[in-house]
């Protein structure tokens, strides 16, 4: 038989050049990421939606008690205020010449997470604070117990001394006070609606002029607790005919009414003709009920008015508003609607009513602190990502989609997600747990990747602590475990910026495994044409890892790139006459022979330096058929 000679495939000169480089790719294989993702991003964002850039570091500004709740950013009264709920204290907290100050507002309250939020009651404004145990008020100057003037009701209209009425205003669950308006007779005794009442706060008499007579108790009335009975000194008759001239405010407590709301932790603004209610739920023992005040009143919630949402067995966990409805969102079951959708209408006296329908069953929502809108998309958390409930065909069965596919295969893993906390800021839907974040960019938007609309280009960060998060005037806020009130560094235009409260932040940006397309072909990277394109910072550096075939990463080279700018973070080891701010290359020359895949990877872990990658370039021949490693 002939031999046939099978001539050696030549080397060919190719390069590959990943650009338009984005965020992370946590949801394959890292030789199945696109060429302009990474698998290894960390620490870094979007610079304005372009290249991804190291991310800002952050500072302790002052410590309270531990751990921090919560903290806001709120105006009342048109001045701006800082609030914290940290360990079982209130505080505000003051910049005075970037040093800040804490003092305490209120002591010994609820341990634990709640939630706040601005309401204005009349032309009074507050700041309202719910612990988890208590339900109190900011008005400005000091913190107090919204039950201290909450609204009293007028219960019952029109009764005769000896009993019977109209009723007319329900009971307010926050105070056991309500008034009883009565017409008068020759009658000297007068039975109230209830039996083994606390108190009679005040009693008033209407006198021929118009006016209100404030009645003095043991002078002008005796009272009977026992059996709610007001004995006068003389009769009331009534001035008017027909009109309540004898107005008695008295106090019957109704045990576990008031714990009904102080014990609720989540809320929302809602109304017909506008946000002009509070809607309260996220009572660990009515974990199915949502409460809603009276109109333009967070002081007033009448007994009557809640509703059992879905199951009773299942919590809900937060609202979002959707194309005029209030969506409510319960935890996770297969048996029941997960998503309720809330509208409201006036009937023909002008009273609300409510209408709860089913919307979607299946997802729900795992953490109650993460219902946050990104440009107008109300995303929250799931046990299976981050999801959007859509603004269109909200009838229909197909509302929620996902928002976080890139990173879900990360972030559904992570312990303790129910604890996990969101927020909105300059464009970025940032989620902290475990000290870690997972970020969806608003600015960068990728359609198409799941059956979902789009999803969101995402980022990881590590070493922030965070467990609460407030965005005010574009600074990113948050507490931590340890009672620290922190602040990322945004503001600061010097490489200060670029630490974690002195220590160094670790930015990786990594290609993935790439095959070049022959996995059945060995490659070489060849001395020349390999390059990384930098973004210009005064300070900066970046060190080159070569990771081949799944190997540990191997260093190659790296290098400086700083800007002069004289005296400004001026190290004269370092110090060069480049003034250029475009973006600079650095070259690894260094050769890699026989791989089937192989990562690139570019890192800056040192202090006060920026960091920034615009385009990276490998040039590399292609040499023999591959074959197994022995």
């Amino acid at each position: 038989m002939q031999n046939i000679n099978i001539p050696t495939p030549r080397s060919t000169t190719k390069y590959t050049v990943y650009d338009n480089l984005a965020g992370v790719d946590f949801s394959q294989s890292a030789e199945n990421v696109a060429k302009n993702r990474s698998p290894l991003l960390l620490n870094m964002i979007s610079d304005n939606g372009r290249h991804p850039v190291k991310r800002a570091g952050w500072e302790i500004c002052c410590t309270l008690e531990s751990p921090v709740h919560n903290i806001w950013h709120t105006y009342v009264n048109r001045q701006e205020y800082f609030l914290a709920h940290a360990g079982s204290k209130i505080y505000k907290i003051v910049e005075n010449g970037g040093v800040f100050s804490a003092a305490v507002l209120k002591e010994n309250v609820n341990n634990g997470k709640g939630c706040g939020f601005f309401f204005r009651k009349g032309e009074k404004d507050g700041f309202y604070i719910l612990t988890g145990k208590e339900y109190l008020v900011f008005d400005g100057e000091s913190v107090k117990d919204v039950m201290e003037d909450a609204y009293v009701p007028t219960t019952v209209i029109a009764r005769s001394p000896s009993g019977g009425g109209e009723s007319y205003e329900d009971i307010n669950f926050l105070t056991g006070k309500r008034c009883e308006k009565f017409t008068g007779d020759d009658t000297k005794i007068y039975q109230l609606s209830e039996i083994d009442i606390e108190s009679v706060s005040k009693v008033e008499s209407l006198n021929s002029e118009g006016d209100l007579d404030v009645l003095k108790a043991g002078t002008d009335y005796t009272v009977d607790l026992k059996l709610g009975k007001v004995t006068f000194t003389t009769a009331h008759k009534t001035p008017v005919e027909g009109q309540d001239n004898i107005y008695i405010t008295y106090t019957k407590t109704v045990a576990g009414y008031k714990e009904r709301i102080v014990n609720c932790s989540i809320y929302a603004h809602y109304g017909v003709g506008g946000n002009n209610r509070v809607f309260l739920s996220g009572n660990p023992e009515y974990m199915a009920y949502d409460f809603w005040s009276n109109i333009y009143d967070p002081t007033y919630f009448p007994d009557l008015k809640y509703s059992i949402i879905g199951s009773a067995n299942t919590a809900v966990m937060g609202y979002h508003k959707v194309a005029g409805y209030l969506a409510i969102v319960k935890e996770r079951t297969q048996q029941d609607t997960t998503v309720f959708l809330r509208s409201g209408s006036l009937d023909s006296e002008g009273e609300v009513i409510w209408e709860v329908r089913p919307g979607i069953v299946g997802i729900g929502a795992v953490s109650k602190h993460c219902f946050i809108v990104l440009n107008d998309d109300p995303l929250f958390l799931s046990d299976r990502g981050v999801y959007s409930i859509t603004n269109s065909s909200i009838t229909y069965e197909r509302t929620l989609q996902n928002r976080s596919y890139n990173v879900d295969a990360k972030l559904t893993e992570e312990i303790g997600l129910e604890n996990a906390v969101a927020v909105e800021h300059n464009g970025l839907y940032i989620l902290a747990v475990n000290n870690v974040c997972y970020v969806l960019d608003g600015k960068k938007t990728i359609s198409g990747r799941v059956s979902s609309g789009f999803n969101y280009e995402c980022y990881y960060w590590d070493n922030v602590p965070a467990k609460c998060f407030s965005s005010w005037n574009s600074i990113l806020w948050f507490g931590d475990d340890a009672g620290n009130i922190c602040r990322f560094k945004d503001y600061m235009t010097s490489m200060e910026k670029y630490n974690d409260n002195g220590q160094a932040i670790r930015a990786v940006w990594a290609t993935p495994y790439d095959d070049d397309g022959m996995i059945h072909r060995f490659k070489t990277v060849t001395r020349k044409g390999c390059l990384v394109v930098l973004a210009p910072f005064t300070a900066s550096s970046c060190k080159v890892y070569y990771c081949v075939d799944g190997a540990d990463e191997k260093y190659i080279t790296g290098g400086t790139m700083d800007i002069s700018d004289w005296f400004i973070n001026l190290n004269f080891e370092r110090f060069t006459f480049e003034k250029s701010e475009t973006p600079r290359e650095i070259y690894f020359n260094k050769r890699q022979r026989k791989y089937k895949r192989l990562m690139l990877m570019f890192v800056n872990d040192e202090v006060n330096e920026g960091f920034g990658i615009h385009q990276i370039v490998k040039t590399y021949k292609v040499n023999g058929y591959s074959k197994n490693r022995r």
